[in-house]
């Protein structure tokens, strides 16, 4: 079975299984883009689940209109970048999780930054 992405929870009596790695912050894994809701445009999350998202990181800050899913989406995406910017930081961080489940507080069917390194340790391209 090929390595999976784990949803990291904090309630009493879980465990993490055992041979995984957590790739939350403040691990060397964890994503260094922050979402944070700036605020709610007038109108906007009564009807759609949108509001103003702020994304910040190493050099970067982006605020946009958008839902938490699409907020997240972008800070995987500037982490992929971020990652794949630096070949080091690719050598360095890549190898040890090849071949282990990757644990994140991320809700499983939203995007986050470990399935960015699963891909890359071990060349699933989904």
């Amino acid at each position: 079975m090929s390595p999976q992405r784990i949803q990291r929870k904090r309630v009493k009596g879980w465990r993490k299984p055992e041979g995984a790695i957590i790739v939350t912050r403040p691990s060397r894994w964890g994503n260094p883009f922050v979402v944070v809701p700036a605020g709610t445009e007038p109108g906007l999350l009564s009807r759609r689940r949108e509001r103003v998202w702020t994304v910040n990181g190493p050099g970067t800050f982006f605020q946009g209109t958008g839902t938490r899913e699409w907020a997240a989406d972008y800070a995987v995406r500037l982490y992929r970048r971020w990652l794949l910017g630096s070949m080091k930081r690719v050598e360095d961080l890549v190898p040890l999780i090849r071949g282990h489940d990757l644990c994140c507080y991320c809700l499983l069917d939203q995007p986050c930054h470990a399935d960015v390194l699963l891909e890359l340790a071990n060349g699933d391209p989904e």
